[in-house]
């Protein structure tokens, strides 16, 4: 498998573990001073990382991301990507949310393979599945 499938695996398999809410396996796909942001401030290191998906996570009852098109490069051991996602969620209050977006990558190549060594989410879509929600950055997004 050459270096930029192995990424394009890495990228599959975080879509995999939110999914399954697998937060054990899902942590063990960053580097241990990796920089996770998804529009609520940057958090970085594994307890943190951990702490921030724990907190997430616990807002659904039930979870569904895929990755579509995307592109890596790398060089030596170290690389960066642009992924596009889509999420269908569903809120423990019963509110089905849908959301776009895309993900800012670096990656850092070590003994165990590729991790994350970053990801920004960048938001171009949050709400209803119908569309009538909010398209570029929620507000307060980033600030």
């Amino acid at each position: 498998m050459n270096e930029i499938e192995s990424i394009r695996d890495l990228v599959h398999s975080y879509c995999d573990h939110v999914c399954k809410n697998d937060q054990k396996s899902w942590l063990e796909l960053w580097t241990s001073d990796a920089v996770w942001d998804i529009g609520r401030g940057p958090v970085q290191g594994h307890d943190a990382l951990r702490q921030a998906m724990q907190t997430s996570m616990e807002l659904f009852e039930a979870v569904n991301q895929m990755t579509f098109n995307g592109t890596a490069t790398t060089s030596g051991d170290s690389g960066e990507g642009r992924w596009y996602i889509c999420e269908f969620a569903k809120a423990k209050s019963g509110k089905a949310l849908f959301y776009l977006g895309h993900y800012d990558d670096t990656y850092q190549k070590g003994s165990e393979g590729w991790k994350f060594s970053s990801r920004t989410l960048t938001w171009l879509y949050q709400g209803p599945p119908d569309l009538s929600g909010a398209f570029g950055p929620p507000p307060g997004y980033n600030t």
